[in-house]
């Protein structure tokens, strides 16, 4: 533990400055509060992640063991995590006030981040094989994860990154950023489907888990999805 701490520190800080980076670069200023506070957060609930997760869990998002299969969606995905960032930024420090995120919203919205990302946490706590690829892990004795929020909905690390996301735009200040963090909610929705569907094919006792446990992310969508296909779980 002691030995991957200062590695653990130095990634953190590296992320943390890159991110702070592109905020203020994006804004052209560095005294807009609403993004400082956004900042702090951010950076100490990464921090919190970053030491509570397993270290074996860390080492495989860091270097997963195997390529896995994608749709093209984790790309997508963040991708539209930093064009959300940099157009909050731009827009709160460029554009009039008016058409920004009021006060108290940006507060709430601060405190729906955090919410969503100790879910996230959570979620990465409860299941040790929380790949950023998709596929199995033998290896590591991969098998279905029903514990904790898995008992109420099959992918709840996702539904918390796109809460968190559409939170994120509101508390940095905002309404503008709500369009690209909308299209982060439609590659994670686009993501949790393509992983549905891989792992009822190939990991054991997921179509039963699948059974159990109806939600995938959002109940809307099923409910939109299911009145022109039929769930196979």
């Amino acid at each position: 533990m002691k030995a991957r701490i200062p590695c653990l520190l130095a990634r953190w800080a590296a992320i943390t400055a890159s991110i702070s980076a592109l905020l203020f670069s994006a804004a052209g200023t560095t005294h807009v509060v609403s993004i400082r506070r956004y900042l702090a957060v951010y950076s100490a609930l990464l921090l919190v992640t970053m030491l509570t997760v397993d270290p074996r869990l860390a080492g495989e998002r860091a270097h997963p063991a195997h390529t896995g299969m994608d749709d093209g969606s984790r790309f997508a995905a963040g991708f539209l995590f930093l064009l959300t960032l940099t157009v909050a930024a731009f827009s709160v420090g460029h554009l009039r006030p008016i058409l920004n995120v009021p006060l108290p919203i940006r507060a709430a919205a601060l405190l729906l981040m955090v919410l969503s990302s100790s879910l996230q946490t959570w979620a990465m706590i409860v299941n040790p094989f929380f790949s950023p690829v998709v596929g199995l892990q033998p290896e590591r004795g991969h098998h279905v994860i029903a514990d904790g929020p898995y008992r109420f909905m099959r992918h709840p690390g996702y539904f918390a990154m796109s809460i968190s996301v559409l939170a994120s735009t509101l508390a940095v200040g905002s309404w503008a950023a709500l369009v690209p963090a909308a299209g982060f909610v439609v590659a994670i929705q686009r993501r949790t489907q393509f992983e549905d569907e891989f792992l009822k094919k190939n990991l054991p006792g997921y179509i039963d888990y699948a059974g159990r446990v109806s939600l995938r992310l959002f109940p809307f969508w099923q409910l939109t999805r299911s009145s022109h296909v039929k769930d196979p779980a």
